[in-house]
């Protein structure tokens, strides 16, 4: 079981610096900045510091890599990722937070079947055809959200029920397996490389 323990723990941490490596290219421009963003959705809503990382910089790559800037880019994935965790939540999806993210990441992104699956009725009546890129993820974001609005904030108002009770303490587990892991990796380091 201790053997178990220490590789599941350097492969939660090999994973974190993986995340961690990710998240600092995304916003390297801002880093502080995004640092306590990550914080700040980890502690508000649950998440271990790498999913937190993981969500904020998989949209954000995508978001800057659509013409947005490093700070939109963190502000916009900062509030879909809120609006994730918020809909994994109310409607207990069974993507978790991380599918809630995708599927909203790729609507963002042009692709609107995904987020049927989150109970979006598609956009009626709206021209696309004359907004840039950044102007149509955006306007996508705000239609989300306005369909969301039973499930804004849901985290907060049922976070101690026993399903984001559950979800908080895989997080912390996660986030305790990561810090074993960290004084475990350089002694796997050294095996590896003999």
């Amino acid at each position: 079981p201790l053997l178990a323990l220490g590789a599941t723990s350097v492969k939660l941490a090999s994973d974190f610096e993986e995340t961690q490596s990710k998240f600092n290219t995304v916003f390297k421009d801002i880093s502080e900045q995004a640092n306590n963003t990550a914080k700040n959705l980890e502690k508000d809503f649950g998440l271990s510091s790498r999913a937190a990382m993981q969500l904020l910089g998989d949209t954000g790559d995508l978001l800057t890599g659509f013409g947005f800037t490093q700070e939109e880019a963190l502000k916009l994935s900062n509030e879909v990722n809120k609006l994730a965790v918020d809909l994994a939540s109310f409607t207990n999806f069974s993507g978790g937070a991380e599918g809630a993210s995708l599927a909203l990441t790729k609507a963002l992104l042009g692709e609107r079947e995904s987020i049927k699956s989150l109970g979006f009725a598609e956009e009626q009546g709206l021209v696309f055809k004359e907004l840039d890129r950044v102007a149509k993820a955006t306007l996508t974001f705000e239609l989300a959200a306005r369909q969301s609005v039973n499930a804004i904030g849901d985290y907060e108002r049922t976070s101690g029920s026993f399903a984001n009770q559950t979800r908080k303490l895989r997080g912390d587990i996660e986030n305790l397996g990561v810090q074993i892991g960290q004084k475990l990796l350089p002694i796997a380091q050294k095996i590896l490389n003999k």
